[in-house]
């Protein structure tokens, strides 16, 4: 199914003359904000790909350009946000669901996001690859799935994660950051911590501050309901060591969004990254081929 998803983001990009939508604001919530399409449950055949945490969340992807006076235009020097960036996001939704809805004959292990906690909430992250990522879905239900995310599959993926330690009330002693799962919804963040973003392939790492992240706490549930995770490859691409001869991440590429219980049990699911439909035609005109070419 990665496959089929490929050409046809290929032939969409060969098909349309539109540009990139514009990221105007970001709030945590993929399923309401501009620009962001919905990829499937993370726990169906064909996007789940392995883990036996049984997270469950409808996972969504973006591409977008960010635009003056948004929330995701940051002025911070050399590692600033500029107007006409290309942000890559992938984000997702908590939500349920059966095995039979999810295409399967039956789940093993633990209920749907019987993991999520109230009182620290899990661990968000995403790989995101590059044209050369060999990620696959899996052929055995959850929990028990056999597809591939592992890092050396993704062609020189940035990793992109929050803590595995945010809690809710005051931050935990270990943080870097003063971030809270309940004080900071809603709000456009830096990652926790320098090696919250790690580049396959880079000789030198890149600042977290070329990441950001945001979610939204449901103050009902208590508990994170939603979230999104950027990363501007034009940034990237400005900061990137000399040396550098890799690919880089861009739209049409697979990534691999997990959810993970602190450290311990996960669930992965695999997106392509695209744009809106009908918002891609920016690589027609040129503007992220170039990524995709060996520095």
């Amino acid at each position: 199914m990665p496959h089929v998803l490929r050409i046809l983001v290929v032939a969409a990009v060969l098909l349309t003359v539109t540009g990139f939508a514009k990221a105007a604001m970001v709030s945590g919530d993929p399923a309401g904000d501009a620009g962001w399409t919905l990829v499937g449950h993370a726990l169906t055949d064909g996007i789940y790909v392995k883990g036996s945490a049984n997270y469950g969340f409808n996972a969504y992807s973006a591409a977008l350009n960010v635009s003056a006076g948004s929330n995701l235009e940051i002025s911070d020097g050399a590692l600033s946000w500029l107007a006409g960036d290309v942000v890559l996001g992938v984000g997702g939704v908590f939500e349920s669901i059966t095995a039979a809805e999810a295409g399967w004959a039956g789940f093993s292990g633990g209920a749907v996001n019987g993991l999520l906690s109230a009182a620290t909430g899990p661990k968000l992250q995403v790989k995101f690859g590059t044209s050369a990522a060999t990620w696959t879905t899996s052929t055995l239900a959850p929990g028990a799935g056999d597809g591939n995310s592992s890092s050396s599959a993704g062609g020189g993926r940035v990793q992109v994660r929050t803590s595995a330690y945010f809690q809710t009330g005051t931050p935990n002693p270990g943080q870097t950051e003063p971030w809270t799962w309940d004080g900071n919804s809603g709000q456009v963040l830096v990652l926790d911590k320098d090696s919250h973003i790690a580049w396959d392939g880079a000789s030198v790492q890149p600042a977290k501050q070329v990441a950001r992240m945001i979610w939204v706490w449901d103050e009902d549930l208590e508990q994170v309901a939603s979230w999104e995770l950027l990363l501007n490859v034009s940034l990237l691409e400005r900061v990137a060591p000399g040396d550098f001869t890799g690919l880089y991440p861009a739209v049409g590429d697979m990534a691999i969004m997990t959810v993970q219980d602190g450290d311990n049990a996960y669930t992965d699911a695999l997106v392509v990254v695209v744009p809106e439909p009908g918002t891609l035609g920016m690589l027609v005109l040129g503007g992220l081929v170039g990524l995709r070419r060996r520095r």
